[in-house]
């Protein structure tokens, strides 16, 4: 913000009385002028900017606004999210009304700032200039607050509150007021009309369309030859390219249709122009629910003669300042724009981390502008918020002369967001052509001449750092902790960005210009061979597909997927993916996008096959432990390392293959291996006995001393698990409960002790200490003392799965602690809460169905049965549990191979 100016319209707004008496007395204009702007240059030098800036934060309107937020604020839960979200609503309308007084305040400020220069006249020059200087800023202040209003009042209407129709009206009035300030030739024109009768039906079309075409994209199955799999993923290339295109041009063409109706409404332009879409829709690749990113041209002809401050040049600027006002505008009733895309101060400023926390999951983001964040702003309007390290403007309303100067390195670089590459690639949308022809040559010129000065060694530094944000590897290995992924980070940025720097690096700048594109020109050139070309086209086919059907899906842009909510080892990570495009394609799309990054980073164009231990990693690291197992079983992997085979026994331990894994476990083990894959190792062979029910003294003498070595720094680094090992070991095989009973006392008070400093320890912790409260409670169980073991596991329930939390939490884990609970309970004879935990385990299952949980349902019917016939006193039943020969079915009811069963993902071990 601009000190100065900010300093004087407080001054001249606390003073316009006098002042303008000052100027009535024309006889000494001049004088009075200079006395006035005297008064002005004591107070601005009198005062600090720290003083300045505390005297705007407590402007009238920002005191207002801060209030509602707080309101606001009130009404969202700790993690900032709407509890009530009609409430919420009432707040968002209050704080469009309050956007709407700022822009009416700020429209007085100019008005009165107007009314100065014109009574000035002759006055000193540093007043006029002072005024002047400001009039820009007070002019952008205006219609980023109509913008700001507009979002407020449009995502109020979005949560159906009581008062829709008083906040329609008032949002009707604020469309007025914008075709007022905008000086429209058709002050008439109905936003909510047109929105409705036209655009939205637009929408509509675009995105049923769409879907139709979605359902006609089958999976490739598994068990089809490859030359079969080469013609059907031929087809899905062909398939997904024509309908990528297909979305392009109803997108466009409904982004046309807007641009045309603001050229009617706003009257005619003063210059020729032209609307240029960038991002998404200059590739191909927007989706039915993306936001439009764009420019708008101007004609250089009309404008090359005149100086930039020129009545003509600002003039012809201001009327496509307001037609974008107008055209965010109607975007903006369609109700898509989430509030944190405009940004509003006390919601969402991240300059201020008080002020950054409003989550808006109740607006469904679809059709929008690109937001007004800082990093993003690829909208005309631009970036107009100055900060302390990046104090510059970037505004997107420009001849096309001077929007060439974007390209320009340091200007991208000083941009923050790549403005310069993103320019390279655009696409039509409305005007006139010849202006968007004009440009396109212009940007092919500069491009092609600035390859000699460097520019090439900017793009492999890009390429650098997008290798290390986008690595396929590190989002692989992620897998298994995080608790949701961002697909598109995760699965279309690990291969369309890339195929996009490709083409970059090889001077391919046509616009519009696809993925597909740089493939073929690049296969052309023969830098790519036909086997190469395909692979790519495939991944970028399936990326592009995942995408737009988790979209149509969900009926947003929403580019995060939850994990699943339980932990099933046979079961994959990624069921959301697979649901998309299928179990194949979704491996072969890791397996492309590894391979194209390993080529990036060797500078080849040849594209390798993968080994079989990065294969087995792939698969691992997706959690596909059934098809692992299955295609170990068949013989598919051949010489492989011990970490790979490591991951093998896992896979078999998953799957219930217990003698295979003890069988490699044990000759894994005669191997040189590291101490992590020792440790897992052993681990997988502990498992594999207990699951048998044998004895091995060597084994057991193994993980005890293991276990002992435990300490406070290294408790997560494999060794807990050895020592949950030992104590199931000594649990169920030796069966020695006392003895057992002490070892999980010992490791839950280290496991305690843990400082959770990272993703990874919260991960494991939050699993490993209800986990061991669970082998606490299954000893205090055979040692009789139930009613401890019952407020081990009631633990459980009060401190590490609550509602809120349960998202996180596996449900094999939540269905184990209820069937203890059931069976300590029967223990206890409290056969009614037995009967109730039993059943919340069998609703558990019919809410989130998994092959383990199955495999029980059995013995969790025959256990609600027991319950109810000792309910009704058939008492041949009463001994049931408490029998020694029994106590088995407790164990089988109860057992169901989870301990310790987090994946195996050591935390300083990278397999």
């Amino acid at each position: 913000m601009c000190i100065m100016p900010e300093l004087l319209f407080c001054f001249l707004k606390r003073y316009r009385y006098q002042t303008i008496g000052f100027f009535n007395k024309e006889s000494s204009k001049s004088k009075d002028a200079s006395n006035i702007f005297g008064r002005i240059q004591t107070a601005y030098s009198g005062s600090q900017m720290a003083t300045a800036m505390s005297h705007i934060m407590k402007d009238f309107l920002w005191k207002k606004e801060l209030t509602i937020a707080k309101n606001l604020r009130d009404c969202c839960n700790q993690k900032d999210e709407e509890k009530d979200i009609k409430e919420s609503a009432k707040f968002l309308h209050q704080l469009g009304l309050v956007y709407k007084e700022r822009s009416e305040e700020c429209e007085w400020r100019f008005t009165f700032a107007m009314a100065v220069l014109t009574l000035i006249g002759n006055a000193p020059s540093q007043i006029t200039a002072l005024i002047r200087n400001a009039l820009p800023s007070i002019l952008t202040s205006i219609r980023f607050a109509l913008i700001q209003s507009a979002a407020l009042m449009n995502a109020s209407i979005v949560r159906k509150p009581s008062n829709a129709d008083e906040i329609k009206n008032d949002l009707v009035k604020l469309h007025r007021y914008v075709l007022k300030l905008a000086k429209v030739q058709r002050d008439h024109f109905d936003v909510d009309a047109y929105v409705n009768e036209v655009v939205r039906e637009k929408v509509k079309s675009m995105r049923e369309e769409t879907k139709l075409a979605l359902d006609k994209l089958k999976h490739i199955p598994d068990d089809v030859s490859s030359e079969r799999a080469h013609e059907l993923e031929m087809d899905k290339i062909d398939r997904v390219k024509t309908l990528q295109d297909n979305i392009a041009a109803k997108y466009t063409d409904i982004m046309n249709s807007i641009s045309d109706k603001c050229i009617e409404v706003m009257g005619k332009p003063p210059c020729r122009y032209c609307v240029a879409g960038m991002g998404s829709l200059a590739r191909k690749e927007i989706t039915p629910y993306s936001d439009f990113e764009h420019i708008i041209l101007l004609d250089d002809e009309v404008l090359q003669n005149h100086d930039e401050n020129s009545d003509q040049y600002q003039s012809a600027l201001e009327y496509f300042r307001w037609f974008s006002v107008l055209f965010h505008v109607i975007i903006l009733r369609l109700g898509e724009t989430i509030i944190p895309a405009v940004s509003v101060p006390s919601l969402n400023n991240n300059q201020i981390k008080e002020h950054n926390w409003f989550y808006d999951a109740h607006t469904p983001s679809g059709v929008s502008f690109d937001g007004m964040v800082l990093h993003a702003c690829k909208f005309p309007l631009g970036r107009q918020e100055k900060t302390k390290n990046k104090p510059w403007k970037t505004e997107l309303i420009k001849p096309v002369t001077k929007m060439v100067e974007y390209l320009d390195a340091d200007v991208d670089l000083k941009n923050g967001y790549h403005l310069g590459d993103i320019l390279t690639k655009t696409s039509f949308v409305s005007g006139f052509n010849i202006i968007y022809e004009q440009f396109s040559r212009r940007v092919t010129y500069q491009m092609q001449t600035s390859q000699m000065s460097g520019q090439n060694e900017l793009l492999k530094q890009q390429l650098e750092e997008d290798l290390n944000n986008f690595d396929v590897v590190n989002h692989l290995d992620a897998f298994i902790y995080k608790s949701s992924f961002n697909i598109k980070r995760v699965v279309y940025r690990s291969s369309t960005l890339f195929i996009a720097a490709l083409g970059r690096l090889n001077s391919i700048y046509q616009s519009p210009c696809s993925c597909y594109d740089v493939i073929e020109t690049l296969k052309g050139r023969g830098r790519f061979d036909s086997e190469t070309a395909h692979k790519l086209a495939y991944a970028v086919s399936i990326a592009c597909e995942v995408r737009l059907k988790v979209y149509c899906l969900k009926g947003k842009q929403d580019d995060m997927t939850q994990k699943i909510r339980y932990y099933n080892p046979t079961e994959t990570f990624i069921s959301d993916l697979i649901e998309a495009v299928g179990e194949k394609s979704i491996i072969e799309y890791f397996k492309i996008s590894w391979s194209l990054q390993i080529m990036l980073i060797h500078n080849s164009y040849y594209m390798m096959e993968l080994d079989f231990n990065t294969n087995i990693f792939i698969l691992k690291a997706l959690g596909m432990v059934e098809r692992l197992s299955k295609e170990w079983e068949e013989g598919k992997f051949k010489q492989i390392n011990s970490t790979s085979m490591v991951r093998v026994i896992i896979a078999l331990d998953q799957t219930s293959k217990d003698e295979s894994a003890l069988s490699i476990g044990k000759t894994l083990l005669k191997q040189p291996l590291s101490q992590g894959e020792t440790l897992v190792t052993l681990f997988i062979i502990a498992k594999s006995l207990v699951a048998l029910g044998r004895k091995d003294d060597d084994i057991c003498k193994k993980l005890k001393d293991l276990s002992q070595n435990i300490s406070r720094n290294n408790v997560l680094d494999g060794r807990w698990q050895a020592s949950e090992t030992y104590g199931k070991y000594v649990l169920h095989v030796l069966c020695d409960h006392k003895q057992a009973l002490g070892i999980f006392i010992n490791l839950q008070r280290l496991l305690l002790s843990v400082h959770q400093s990272s993703d990874k320890t919260k991960f494991f912790l939050q699993r490993c200490i209800p986990q061991t409260l669970q082998s606490i409670a299954m000893c205090l169980h055979y040692n009789g003392n139930n009613k401890q073991a019952i407020k081990k596991l009631e633990e459980i329930f009060e401190e590490y799965i609550q509602p809120e939390t349960t998202v996180t939490f596996y449900v094999v884990m939540i269905q184990v602690t209820h069937l203890l609970l059931g069976v300590c309970y029967y223990a206890e004879k409290h056969f009614s809460k037995a009967k109730a935990s039993f059943e919340k385990a069998l609703l558990l299952h019919k809410q989130h169905p998994c092959k383990y949980s199955e495999q029980k349902l059995p013995k969790i019917h025959m256990a609600i049965k027991c319950c109810m016939a000792m309910l009704n006193e058939h008492n041949e039943f009463e001994s049931f549990f408490a029998h020694v020969e029994n106590r088995k079915f407790g164990t089988a009811l109860c057992h169901f191979r989870d301990f310790s069963n987090l994946g195996l993902r050591l935390v300083d071990l990278k397999f």
